[in-house]
């Protein structure tokens, strides 16, 4: 957690956080060293599985961006006769990452963020990785589902989806047919289709999660 500001004497600023969990034990190490350079290059956009410095060089690399556009910013309003402070010169970012569910072989894991850069208001997003707990190795719904599944899956979804909302909310959607869009975790309970905001409704609706339970994909599953 840090906050910089944009230049000395002024009270804009990016506030900056992050939180990232990892493995250390409990899975072979080669699998587990494959997992943690994964969550870097999933998290912070690198390579390596040293997170802590991966996470330092985003860091770092938010405050040249956040100080780039807001001293471009603040000498547009200053050629204006604006030195004052505005909304869209302090920044937040945050991101965390963390162990969101786990089932036979699979691990998986949500890469959380939040990113205000000025306007109304800022956006989130979750996105989600599922890996194999003996080789480390990223698997997508083609190494889960059968050929030719995506189109039950579609009406599994779509049903479920119906069930979620009230008829005002539901009514409000963008769209209502649905398809698998490979963003889904594992649990006990079973498949969570994660869908991002205006992905499929309003923004007001914020971050939409349907959980297919296992019983319902039987005959789906390789």
């Amino acid at each position: 957690n840090e906050t910089c500001a944009l230049a000395e004497g002024r009270t804009d600023s990016i506030s900056l956080s992050t939180r990232v969990e990892y493995p250390k034990s409990g899975i072979r190490r080669q699998a587990r060293e494959k997992i943690c350079e994964g969550i870097a290059r999933l998290c912070y956009g690198t390579g390596g599985n040293d997170i802590e410095t991966a996470a330092r060089q985003w860091a770092d690399s938010c405050i040249a961006e956040y100080r780039k556009e807001g001293n471009e910013l603040m000498m547009y309003l200053s050629d204006n006769g604006d030195s004052e402070p505005v909304a869209a010169l302090s920044w937040e970012r945050s991101l965390n990452g963390y162990i969101a569910g786990e089932h036979g072989d699979i691990i998986s894991y949500i890469v959380s963020t939040y990113d205000f850069s000025g306007g109304a208001h800022g956006s989130s997003a979750e996105l989600a990785f599922n890996f194999n707990r003996k080789s480390g190795e990223i698997i997508d719904e083609d190494d889960i589902f059968t050929e030719g599944s995506a189109v039950e899956l579609s009406k599994l979804l779509s049903a479920r989806l119906q069930s979620a909302f009230d008829e005002e909310a539901y009514n409000s959607l963008f769209v209502k047919d649905i398809e698998p869009n490979g963003n889904f975790i594992v649990s006990d309970e079973g498949m969570t289709y994660i869908y991002g905001q205006y992905e499929i409704g309003p923004y007001y609706l914020g971050i939409i999660k349907l959980t297919l339970p296992w019983e319902e994909l039987e005959g789906l599953l390789k």
